[in-house]
């Protein structure tokens, strides 16, 4: 039986900050990110992302490795939703248990499984993934920015667990001391 370090070493990789993203709906398949606790990690490789939010019924990932990192500070709340429903102050996960999931997902199974409503993105968020104009025009408006300043806070939905082929490895912004 492995460690918990070796899981931890096996596929870690190193956090990418400005990723090439490009227009999603113009690739063959999507890398998404998937923030959590790093005592996650071995069930996630072993099992992909097979815990749907109890309140969506679906499973959220999103283009921006930065978003994933953000919403793993909800993780040692057993999860964004227990996090959201405490009726205490919230603790957050610290930055050094925070780890970044990276998936490869194959564009025929993202969209046979997306949300088509692409629920779960605030304000302009729906609109940087559901319309290619958006994108192109920010692109021009923005030729030094990375893309996933564009992505930010966007997320997307599938409504059926997340298999374990689809992982790449995972990652932290922060490293240990």
């Amino acid at each position: 039986m492995r460690s918990f370090k070796s899981f931890i070493k096996e596929n870690e990789t190193p956090f990418v900050s400005n990723p090439d993203i490009g227009w999603w709906g113009d690739k063959d398949y999507l890398d998404l990110y998937h923030g959590t606790h790093k005592r996650n990690i071995p069930s996630i490789q072993d099992n992909g992302i097979n815990k749907m939010d109890p309140t969506t019924g679906m499973v959220s990932m999103t283009l921006d490795p930065h978003t994933a990192h953000g919403y793993a500070a909800m993780s040692g709340a057993a999860g964004e939703y227990r996090f959201r429903k405490s009726e205490s102050k919230p603790v957050t996960t610290p930055p050094e248990d925070r780890a970044v999931t990276k998936f490869r997902i194959p564009m025929d199974w993202a969209k046979e499984n997306l949300d088509p409503n692409m629920r779960g993105n605030i304000g302009m968020a729906s609109g940087r993934l559901s319309d290619r104009s958006n994108y192109d025009n920010w692109k021009a408006a923005n030729p030094t920015k990375g893309d996933h300043e564009y992505y930010a806070t966007s997320e997307f939905r599938f409504n059926k667990p997340v298999p374990p082929e689809f992982y790449v490895g995972h990652s932290f912004k922060v490293k240990k001391k």
